[in-house]
């Protein structure tokens, strides 16, 4: 099989014409070993039994996974285990290509996104730190219906734990094999399947502190049938993840957490002075927890106290003390509240070896809900006759002759504002398949998946009702609210003079939980013929095999937001994003091939030589068409030593979100580069280019700081949308490796592979903060991100914004991989199986636009240069012990930008974040053929989070963790 050129824009298999259509793995996974066996000695060895070969994720053709010409991580079931994790995220963070995935400490509390809806406890996978859309995560080689609305991200809660047999990290391009989205490689989930008997599986966990606490159980049951040619296989999961606030650890509380801020009194020539250093006691200025009133040129408190404001920071606009309300006290939740059921159902039946059923359906219930920032009044505006207001400030306001006052106020008293989202992911599979004649099978199958949000919004103030609440006047003795048509309603009226003042029973009147709605559907739609040319001739290394198929994929995305958010019936900034109906679909029909030649075997010199090529054709319904390639080669001189290595492109389409959001207003609360103090932290054209700026705007250089700018502490608003005007991504990735198996140390494997991803055209959707940094960083003010802010005439200061997606970006990331596996016995001392896992990232660029700086992102935050993961096992007789320390290197607390050339930015001391040093320890004792028993402790060092905004980089803030289970299994072996 060879390429043909058949249009100027494309390529396509050329066999692709006599094909059905592609298939997402061409075999289903490895049988499950009987139950009763030891799992982890059936699936950890990455040598197949005799005879038997395996599908590889990176390639539909059936071949040993040794000869698999991409790098490939594998993680099993029982490495899963041992890990004492249920969350199948916080497992892979241990993988060096996924240490920027997003699990739930990274998807909680003031982690989401003002405005955001359906976000709140995703877990997202993210090779390379390239972004979990750049990320293709399959089931049994099959595409997976997104979990996220807008996107092609799947939230691997919805993948079962229990049922999970093997994990594939591939990095290397997957396009041309599985379509678009992979442009950084695949995760690829391999399930149980054929199970025989009925297994159990119930874990408890908690944190040394008492809190945290996790709850697991798991059900499988299934039975053979027909002399075994048929299968039906049940099960169910149920995960529960108790909550854990900021505040309930005391080394993250608001008397003991620092911020880095740029401090006063700055002097670059003198020995010592820093610009940044760590602060405790951070406020935000001209606004309270007590309430803050200026009345002429005294400014009180709440309660009618003078007001004692903090120490101002004059280069970065925030305060230390006083009265000013606490930054800390906005964190929120660390770990949201997750409650999670599983339903799968998979059957099977084998009429013949040319006639194969396969059906698998599935349902997962996923609620998370996650409590963040107070609300606040940015001010409400009080009536002088109003009973609450303090003896002090009326007489004031009265002096004054004013008839009203402004009360500006964060309310700790009110319940935090927060977010639950239901998920609901249906999916089913329907497969046939067969064999045609010895040298040819046949596979067709249809795959429907549905994710359904349910998106509540906690605790937003209606603005109406909180209005009536604020305004209250005495009537008969009683203080209540001004409207008697809202005290017919229930209206209870709001002290807002002071720090603990609202009476709880006023909430039920003005306290709203809207709900929004979000769909996904996905069809998928293929069919593949794979085999080899055998019958008809033959290389010297054996028979040329083939994949070759098409398949069609309709995907489609929906948002309904609540009624009430879409009038704005909100009190001012309890929603920051006032959301628009939305809907987008697209549809894709795909052609591709793929050959493995083997050109030599078994001779000297050349005991595998291997070439293999893989192309695709897509056209969407969106961008038209694009084309993906592989090639790859497999070089083993002798058994113990192959060299391998592969070049291809890769492609990833705009996702519904980037093509079709609609103009939604929005509002940011900007730090402005700009501001005199903020020139000197980033590139050399950020001075100059600000100047102009400001100049053009008729601003004063010299008093352009925070303190000066009456919206310093003002959401400015804006618009975001998405665009139909996007083309493709197009990434360009080589790999090269080694892989030892040494005859001579039988248990031994170890492969090293480089990788390096080159991807241009990249769609970059940055904040509105990143927005006008790199409006200023760029060499020149002609660049798409500065037409995307407006400043103000007259002064200079923002004062609008428009955030959408654009092909601006190029990334590049490269590294090294390192993998080793070594099982071995030591005789009556028992069984040893040692695993390595380690990672270097060379390279992580990005340039924002084109012409603009490399902006280097090794060694940042969830980007370390060097980590790895190593576990040993030992097993002797009925005790098997576990010891896994996953290590990465302290990364830097700031961006080159900042800290290049200016070495008194910082204090050495505070330049990078710890490294973690992570020590996990597990015992399994096994009580017979059918029971375990296991316990393990996690973080046993009970190592804790380094100061800063952060609290989880690179270590969990939950701290030490106990864990216990137990395994139950019946059935034949």
């Amino acid at each position: 099989m060879g390429f043909t050129r058949r249009t100027p824009r494309g390529w396509m298999a050329g066999a692709a014409i006599i094909a059905l259509s592609s298939v997402a793995q061409a075999q289903t996974a490895p049988p499950s070993p009987p139950v009763g066996t030891d799992q982890a000695a059936a699936t950890a060895d990455s040598t197949p039994a005799p005879g038997e070969d395996i599908v590889v994720t990176g390639s539909r053709i059936a071949r040993p996974d040794y000869q698999a010409p991409n790098p490939i991580v594998s993680l099993n079931e029982a490495d899963l285990r041992r890990s004492g994790n249920t969350n199948i995220t916080t497992f892979l963070q241990r993988v060096p290509a996924l240490t920027n995935s997003v699990d739930n400490t990274r998807a909680a509390g003031n982690a989401q996104a003002d405005g955001a809806f359906g976000q709140v406890g995703l877990n997202l996978l993210d090779l390379r730190g390239l972004g979990p859309n750049r990320t293709l995560v399959l089931v049994d080689g099959r595409r997976h219906v997104a979990g996220q609305p807008n996107t092609a991200a799947v939230d691997i809660n919805s993948i079962p734990t229990d049922l999970v047999q093997r994990v594939d990290v591939l990095t290397g391009a997957a396009s041309a094999v599985y379509g678009a989205d992979g442009v950084s490689g695949v995760v690829n989930f391999v399930m149980r399947r054929d199970f025989e008997g009925v297994a159990a599986r119930a874990q408890m966990g908690v944190s040394e502190r008492g809190d945290a606490a996790n709850r697991f159980a798991s059900i499988i049951a299934g039975h053979n049938f027909a002399g075994g040619r048929a299968n039906l296989t049940l099960a169910y999961e149920y995960n529960e993840d108790q909550p854990l606030a900021n505040d309930d650890r005391d080394y993250l509380r608001l008397d003991q957490r620092q911020y880095f801020v740029n401090l006063d009194n700055y002097d670059p020539t003198r020995a010592g002075s820093y610009q940044v250093g760590p602060v405790g006691n951070l406020r935000y200025p001209y606004g309270s927890n007590q309430g803050y009133i200026t009345i002429g040129d005294q400014t009180f408190r709440g309660d009618g106290a003078i007001y004692t404001p903090g120490r101002f920071l004059q280069n970065d606009g925030y305060s230390i003390g006083g009265d000013d309300t606490p930054v800390a006290g906005y964190i929120g939740d660390i770990l949201p509240a997750t409650r999670r059921h599983a339903v799968n159902a998979l059957a099977k039946f084998d009429a013949s070896d040319a006639f194969k059923v396969s059906l698998e359906g599935k349902f997962v219930e996923t609620t998370v809900r996650t409590f963040g920032g107070f609300s606040g009044n940015y001010p409400a505006t009080i009536a002088l006759d109003n009973p609450f207001i303090p003896a002090t400030i009326l007489n004031a306001a009265r002096a004054a002759g004013l008839t009203s006052i402004d009360v500006s106020r964060n309310n700790f008293d009110l319940p935090r504002r927060g977010e639950e989202d239901r998920r609901r992911t249906w999916r089913g599979v329907v497969d046939i398949s067969g064999r045609l004649t010895e040298h040819a099978s046949y596979d067709v199958y249809y795959t429907y998946g549905r994710t359904e949000v349910r998106a509540t919004k906690l605790n937003d103030r209606l603005a109406d009702r909180f209005t009536n609440a604020l305004d209250a006047v005495s009537l008969n003795g009683q203080i209540v609210c001004r409207s008697a048509t809202a005290r017919a309603a229930g209206c209870i009226p709001v002290n807002t003079f002071g720090g603990n003042t609202v009476n709880p029973a006023s909430f039920g009147y003005y306290l709203s939980n809207p709900v929004s709605n979000a769909t996904v559907d996905q069809h998928v739609v293929n069919a593949s013929l794979t085999g080899d040319f055998g019958q008809f001739f033959t290389l010297p290394g054996g028979a040329i095999e083939f994949a070759v198929g098409g398949e069609y994929r309709r995907e489609s995305s929906r948002f309904t937001p609540a009624q009430s958010l879409v009038d704005n019936l909100f009190y001012q900034y309890d929603e920051y994003i006032i959301p628009t109906p939305s809907s987008g679909k697209f549809d894709v029909k795909e052609a591709f091939g793929e050959l493995n030649a083997p050109l030599l075997k078994d001779v000297p010199f050349a005991n595998i030589l291997s070439f293999g090529a893989a192309g695709r054709f897509s056209d969407y319904s969106t961008i038209g068409s694009t084309r993906a390639y592989s090639f790859n080669a497999i070089w083993a001189p002798i058994a113990s030593i192959s060299f391998r290595g592969s070049y291809g492109r890769s492609v990833r389409a705009p996702n519904i979100g980037e093509l079709f959001q609609p103009v939604t207003g929005t509002s940011n609360f900007f730090n402005d580069p700009c501001y005199v103090a903020n020139r000197s932290q980033g590139t050399s054209f950020r001075d100059a280019n600000c100047r102009a700026l400001i100049a053009a705007s008729g601003g004063n250089q010299a008093t352009f700081t925070a303190v000066n700018n009456p919206n310093a502490t003002i959401f400015i608003p804006g618009t975001q949308s998405g665009n139909a005007g996007l083309r493709p991504e197009v990434a360009r990735t080589w790999t090269a490796g080694v892989v030892l198996r040494p005859a001579f140390i039988p248990g031994l494997s170890i492969s090293a592979d480089w990788y390096d991803i080159r991807l241009t055209d990249a769609i970059n959707t940055p904040d509105a903060n990143t927005v006008a940094t790199l409006c200023v960083d760029q060499p020149s003010l002609d660049n798409a991100f500065c037409q995307s802010i407006t400043r103000q005439r007259g002064t200079g200061f923002i004062n609008g914004f428009t955030v959408q997606p654009q092909n601006v970006a190029a990334f590049r990331t490269a590294g090294l991989e390192v993998n080793a596996n070594y099982r071995f016995s030591i005789g009556a001392a028992g069984d040893v199986d040692l695993r390595f896992v380690g990672g270097y990232l060379d390279k992580l660029e990005q340039i924002a636009t084109p012409g603009a700086a490399i902006e280097n992102n090794v060694d940042q935050v969830f980007r370390p240069q060097w980590n790895f993961n190593v576990s040993p096992t030992w097993t002797i007789g009925a005790l098997t012990l576990n010891y896994n320390l996953r290590w990465q290197d302290g990364v830097r607390r700031f961006g080159r930008i900042q800290t290049d050339g200016n070495a008194s930015y910082v204090d050495p001391q505070y330049f990078r974040y710890k490294e973690l040093w992570q020590h996990d320890v597990q015992a399994q004792i096994a009580a017979g053929e059918r029971f375990d028993f296991y316990l393990g402790v996690n973080n046993i060092g009970d190592q804790k989070p380094d100061i800063g905004f952060s609290t989880n980089v690179p270590i969990s803030p939950v701290g030490r963790y106990y864990y216990t289970g137990v395994r139950v299994r019946f059935g034949k072996r």
